[in-house]
């Protein structure tokens, strides 16, 4: 594990909320309502008291990029002023294209921002609107022209498939405008129906017609052949990178390290306890300006939890898996020693494998992941 570790800042704001997005965001907001958080964030930020040296910072959401890049670069500075910063950090922020140009663009990259990850989900027109997003095909594209204009060399395209009604031919295209932007970081990412969305209700009254889960499947394989063949590497199971360019922050997260949280909703884990703030971006805010405990819940995992959770994040890393040296390090057993059961049983099944260092899954358990995964909590 790293000694520099990462550091979460949420900013719960979106234009209009997506029917499939079950994150802490809110519409629906007013200029007044920014204001009061932002000032709240950046007092959470400034009063922090730990010194843990921090390597990547990861603005989140909702759409960081729905507020003032003024103030988005603002709690930006109240991170680099607090936390001591390792040289080279990787400083990123989510965006969607329909809330920025070049002009707020250049701002936050002029703040310190090297990395952007636009959440384009799709390029096509009608899998859009079906999804809520406020942006077109072209608002996307010219997205990441702008963010080349505003000295971004380092961008992210989120996209999805499972979509309702989502054809292999669609997927096929959205992938291939996605390449044809050049992107350092690609993100594909199947649809899970959560509670509370959207499309959870439709898929309740039985009004989400989506793909099959063997179209699905073909869905995710064209997607690691297309994007193998175009030079990116997949590093993890939903995620793809130019070489050097894999997102670092959810390398801290995939391998259990601890990290800084802040904003409404938002999880630290540090010291051994994953802690969520408020979630209500009105009662954060009070809490804040109160002196109020902001903390909506606790959870302090066991080291035999620990230990599980650590091999179960690690696995989503395909080509790196878990490192038994750096396991053994951290936690004082091999893993092979620990998890002998469950390695053996997932290693004969051809889904688990051991390559010098590194436990990890085969490119036939990638397709099984959750199975594998879930039998070692």
């Amino acid at each position: 594990m790293n000694d520099a570790i990462g550091c979460y800042v949420h900013i719960p704001f979106c234009v209009r909320k997506c029917a499939y997005c079950d994150f802490n965001s809110y519409s629906g907001y007013t200029d007044a309502h920014i204001a009061r958080y932002v000032a709240a964030l950046t007092q959470e930020i400034r009063q922090t008291t730990t010194a843990t040296s921090v390597d990547t910072i990861f603005f989140g959401g909702g759409t960081p990029t729905a507020i003032p890049a003024t103030d988005e670069a603002a709690l930006l500075r109240a991170v680099l002023e607090t936390l001591p910063i390792a040289p080279g950090a990787e400083i990123t922020t989510e965006a969607n294209p329909g809330t920025m140009d070049v002009a707020h663009l250049a701002v936050l990259r002029d703040a310190g921002f090297n990395r952007i990850s636009f959440g384009v989900q799709s390029f096509d027109p009608g899998l859009l609107k079906t999804m809520d997003r406020i942006h077109s095909a072209d608002e996307a594209r010219n997205a990441v022209k702008a963010a080349r204009a505003a000295g971004f060399d380092n961008v992210s395209l989120d996209l999805m498939f499972g979509l309702p009604r989502q054809t292999l031919k669609q997927w096929q295209y959205s992938l291939q405008e996605a390449l044809a932007l050049e992107t350092e970081h690609l993100s594909l990412y199947s649809l899970i129906v959560e509670e509370g969305t959207g499309f959870y209700t439709l898929q309740q009254k039985g009004k989400l017609p989506l793909p099959e889960d063997d179209l699905a499947a073909d869905m995710y394989e064209m997607a690691v052949e297309i994007a193998s063949a175009a030079g990116y590497e997949q590093y993890e199971i939903a995620s793809f990178a130019r070489p050097g360019r894999e997102c670092r922050q959810n390398r801290h997260y995939w391998r259990n390290d601890p990290y800084y949280g802040f904003g409404c909703g938002a999880v630290a884990y540090l010291d051994g306890a994953r802690r969520m703030n408020l979630k209500s971006p009105a009662a954060y805010s009070s809490a804040v300006e109160s002196g109020s405990d902001l903390t909506l819940s606790v959870e302090t995992l066991t080291p035999e939890e620990t230990m599980a959770e650590t091999i179960m994040l690690g696995l989503r890393l395909t080509r790196d898996g878990v490192s038994r040296r750096t396991f053994e390090g951290r936690f004082g057993i091999d893993p092979r020693v620990k998890f002998a059961a469950e390695i053996e049983t997932f290693t004969r099944r051809g889904l688990l494998e051991l390559a010098g260092d590194s436990l990890r899954l085969t490119p036939q358990g990638v397709f099984l992941a959750s199975e594998v995964m879930v039998a070692f909590v």
